[in-house]
């Protein structure tokens, strides 16, 4: 089974995609990681340096979040790294754009987790240990970043069937959430098993 895992900041998706992992005792591929000029070749980073300081702190002054994004080189990396991962036959994928990236996976189940702006900013508060005005500019900030990467891909998150499982996840407890898209991705894993799609597409 793949999950692939899209989450808006303060969404919980930096805990709900390593517990799934665990939970259904496969591999996690995180957020996109490239190595840093100057950097130790097992030193990696999100995006790069400044790609860091964008999603967690907030876009650096006089840069804005469509100049950080990645460049076309990093992108086709990240993208072969969803494609070579998705190949192991199994695994839990956040972020990266894996939702566009394998929507023709019949094996992929694509989750979505979201909630209100104000619920999402108490939960980023809660998990990041953080005062309400650096969450506020780091929602604010971090939206219009992830907003900008997937509108590469051409992703719209409102569209129906964009995601085959939407979780309000500052509603439902994160936990809870975990178990839900377990449940969700290995009954459908029963059911393309008795249909004998599990192997992936060859296009």
């Amino acid at each position: 089974m793949i999950v692939t895992i899209a989450a808006a900041y303060g969404a919980g998706g930096s805990q709900v995609a390593p517990a799934l992992a665990q939970e259904l005792g496969v591999p996690l591929l995180d957020r996109p990681l490239v190595s840093d000029e100057g950097d130790e070749p097992n030193q990696r980073r999100l995006l790069s340096r400044l790609g860091s300081l964008a999603t967690a702190w907030g876009t650096p002054a006089g840069l804005s979040t469509e100049e950080l994004l990645p460049d076309d080189a990093q992108r086709r990396e990240f993208e072969r790294e969803v494609k070579a991962f998705a190949v192991g036959g199994s695994g839990v994928i956040l972020g990266r754009a894996a939702t566009r990236l394998l929507r023709k996976d019949p094996r992929a189940l694509h989750v979505l987790l979201d909630g209100p702006r104000e619920a999402r900013l108490e939960q980023a508060m809660a998990i990041q240990a953080i005062d309400r005005q650096t969450a506020e500019r780091r929602l604010e900030r971090t939206d219009r970043f992830r907003h900008a990467y997937v509108a590469l891909y051409g992703i719209d998150v409102r569209e129906p069937g964009a995601f085959h499982l939407v979780l309000d996840s500052t509603s439902i407890p994160l936990e809870d959430c975990v178990k839900l898209i377990a449940a969700a991705a290995l009954m459908r894993e029963d059911r393309l098993r008795a249909g004998g799609e599990l192997d992936p597409p060859t296009a």
